[in-house]
């Protein structure tokens, strides 16, 4: 392992250097030139400060005097062609640690960040509120890590970025990424650095509802584990443990969730300088670290162990036990907010990373077996929730069918009914109509019969009808001649009474 790490590895270096200058020239001219005049603005203040040799920040003038000013002044001048005419000795450097003093400016220059345009929107973002407001001071006042920064700071920085950037919005946990550069840069440079990272170094796509650059990070952890530690992939294959279980928060932080500040500064050293990809360095390192302790545990105890007990072999138990705990711990209540301060040994855990060998190629060829498979994953859930919806509707079309079914046995039953109920009604009808025809017969027999009456009736009616006639004709003769007699009387008795009322006129 010390003699891969003898050797640099600057591939990861030179891919992020292309990345940076390719996207400075895809901008406008408008930013071009912002950002060569915040570069120029970072040159002439480094100039100040190697000419005055006095850094505020500086605990002794040693951190001055160590500094390599002729190599520093030569990087700051045109990083981009420095890092790739001299990619080993920006590597050796980098792996080194950037001198304190300069950090802010170098990581500055290698992200290509400071932007005159940038920091006046940065500006005018921080006069307008933003919807997270509440949730940013929460996470930030419930923080120790956060205390290290200047609090106003820090929230005006995320909030800001909050507004920026409205798909993303606020995340919990931005606050790791945010300290490190509120330490090392004023606030509205660690605004630009933030975007950058975020938007350059895709650090958003971590942080998108559905972090899709987290799931294409672990993808590629989980192949380079595969091809580099198989004893290690295949005992987590076998226990079911998934790297989201233990190492989101590896990338989400850069490990500022674990390790103290001066730990996480040196890895933003190393990330700026190479990109995200450089926390799967340290990954594959911690695991490398730890093979005899992981293929030995088994799945409770093996998660437990990758949450917690992977950085104990860096720990320097010497130094751990000899003085309190003076730089802030992570989170209040975690084990590192113990009276005794946790120190670890950072070199060899960056010299460990080190010696991990990852090559753009590589990722790129991982990322696209990983957009493979997700696009699979995509087709294959969408089509299940096809067929989950065409099972909805089939399902719903049974119900429907199965009530249509009810209803048809419900009419079956009573039609059936109806059936038996006209069997019973035909059978009576049948019998009716037997006696009908019995009936009928009986009829036509006296039809004869009565037939042959009225041919003999004639004869008989017509002497009948002349005696009755005869009778009738006598009684009315006899009448007639009653009438006539009763009306001769009447007129006699008529003329008596105008005889008499003759003489009674005359009397």
């Amino acid at each position: 392992m010390a003699s891969e790490a003898s050797v640099p590895n600057y591939e990861l270096l030179l891919s992020r250097v292309d990345a940076n200058r390719e996207d400075l020239q895809s901008k406008e001219q408008s930013e071009k030139d912002a950002h060569f005049a915040g570069t120029q603005k970072l040159q002439e203040e480094f100039e100040k400060l190697r000419q005055s040799k006095s850094y505020s920040g500086a605990e002794s003038d040693d951190d001055l005097a160590a500094i390599d000013w002729e190599f520093w002044t030569s990087i700051v001048a045109d990083y981009s062609n420095m890092a790739r005419a001299h990619p080993s000795e920006l590597t050796r450097a980098v792996q080194n640690g950037l001198p304190p003093p300069l950090r802010g400016t170098i990581w500055q220059l290698m992200a290509s960040s400071k932007s005159l345009l940038l920091e006046d929107v940065y500006s005018s973002l921080l006069t307008e509120s933003s919807p997270h407001e509440k949730g940013i001071q929460r996470d930030i006042s419930r923080t120790s890590f956060a205390k290290t920064a200047n609090q106003d700071s820090l929230f005006n920085v995320i909030k800001a970025y909050s507004l920026w950037d409205p798909d993303v919005g606020y995340i919990q946990g931005m606050a790791f990424i945010a300290v490190p550069l509120i330490l090392n840069m004023k606030e509205e440079e660690a605004f630009c650095l933030l975007v950058d990272l975020m938007k350059i170094y895709t650090l958003r796509d971590l942080f998108l509802p559905d972090m899709p650059g987290l799931h294409v990070k672990l993808y590629q952890f989980d192949r380079i584990i595969e091809d580099t530690l198989p004893a290690v992939h295949v005992h987590l294959a076998r226990q079911g443990v998934l790297s989201s279980m233990y190492a989101s928060q590896w990338f989400l932080t850069f490990f500022a969730y674990k390790f103290p500040l001066p730990i996480v500064l040196r890895i933003f050293d190393i990330v700026v300088a190479e990109g995200l990809e450089a926390i799967l360095r340290f990954g594959v390192a911690l695991l490398r670290r730890n093979v005899d302790a992981i293929v030995n545990l088994e799945f409770d105890a093996l998660v437990n162990f990758l949450k917690n007990g992977l950085f104990d072999v860096y720990i320097d138990s010497e130094s751990s036990t000899k003085h309190y705990h003076k730089t802030p711990s992570i989170f209040k209540g975690s084990s590192s907010s113990q009276s005794q301060e946790t120190t670890y040994r950072v070199n060899e855990l960056v010299a460990d990373a080190y010696a991990v060998k990852i090559l753009p190629a590589a990722l790129k060829k991982y990322e696209a077996e990983y957009n493979e498979v997700h696009k699979a994953e995509v087709e294959r859930t969408e089509e299940i929730e096809n067929l989950r919806t065409l099972n909805g509707q089939l399902t719903l079309q049974i119900k429907r069918l199965e009530n249509s079914l009810a209803t048809l046995n419900r009419e079956h039953i009573e039609v059936a009914n109806e059936m038996v109920q006209g069997k019973v009604e035909i059978e009576k009808l049948r019998d009716e109509n037997t006696d009908l025809k019995a009936e009928n017969e009986d009829l036509k027999a006296k039809n004869v019969e009565l037939q042959e009456r009225i041919e003999t009736l004639p004869a008989e009616l017509e002497a009948q009808m002349e005696a009755k006639v005869k009778e009738e004709m006598d009684s009315l003769m006899a009448r007639n001649l009653e009438v006539m007699n009763l009306n001769q009387t009447l007129e006699d008795q008529m003329a008596a009474l105008e005889t008499e009322l003759v003489d009674t006129k005359v009397q």
